[in-house]
């Protein structure tokens, strides 16, 4: 059973102002931002984000630097790299006091939500979870990019064993893309910010799956620079550590 909200309550003017939709639910909201699920006639499940419209976001779209901003250029530069990414429906448009941006919808387990899953057989799921993250983070460390907010909530595992097309990892949140110009120091970043939510969740990460990550995401580093990648990749990793509260 659906908890679609009545369309009247609240309402939305989308891009396309003729477009029908249906609210099914509201996924996040946080200080008057928020992020909503709509069930679109022709375009499935979308999400419709929104951004309230204060001095400083007007000032930063100025240089297109506004998180509504980011979010679009950092959709664009991920597909360009060939990482998964659910690709803008619209431009970021002004609706009244907010900004908008509708992008589609995708349907599948967080990373974490999978990792923190011990059926016997999500194990396999595990390995396969590893291997494909460092993947990616090599693929944009090659493209010249670094993902400064890489967190495995933000990275969904579309399909399973029972569909007809194979499991695949999509990146939904790229606010967080810049320009590298050191592949080791990108991937040593985007390997970091993929270990912090699990040291301070205290969620153990088997070593065979970080091994599998890291190996990964060495591509062609060879010699002195793979032992400089190494050596920032322990220093980075302790920096990062949190202290647990007692349980």
């Amino acid at each position: 059973m659906s908890d679609s909200h009545p369309q009247a309550r609240p309402c939305f003017q989308l891009f396309d102002h003729s477009t029908p939709y249906t609210i099914i639910r509201c996924l996040k909201e946080e200080d008057f931002r928020s992020v909503w699920l709509l069930e679109i006639p022709g375009r499935g499940l979308t999400t419709l984000k929104r951004w309230p419209v204060s001095w400083q976001l007007r000032w930063k779209s100025l240089f297109k630097q506004s998180q509504p901003d980011r979010q679009l250029s950092g959709a664009w530069k991920l597909l360009k790299a060939g990482v998964n990414t659910p690709q803008p429906a619209t431009p970021v448009y002004r609706v009244g006091d907010f900004y908008q941006l509708e992008m589609p919808f995708i349907e599948g387990l967080t990373a974490c939500d999978l990792l923190k899953s011990t059926r016997p057989e999500s194990h396999n799921l595990h390995y396969e979870l590893a291997r494909e993250l460092g993947k990616i983070v090599r693929r944009l460390a090659e493209a010249g990019l670094r993902h400064r907010d890489l967190k495995l909530e933000n990275v969904v595992v579309k399909g399973n064993s029972q569909d007809a097309d194979p499991r695949s990892l999509w990146l939904i949140d790229p606010v967080g893309i810049r320009r590298s110009r050191s592949v080791s120091d990108s991937l040593v970043c985007m390997l970091d910010r993929l270990a912090i939510q699990p040291l301070n969740e205290g969620l153990t990460v088997p070593l065979s799956l970080q091994v599998i990550c890291i190996r990964s995401t060495l591509g062609g580093l060879r010699g002195n620079e793979r032992r400089h990648f190494f050596q920032m990749l322990r220093k980075s990793l302790r920096k990062s550590k949190r202290p647990f509260p007692a349980g």
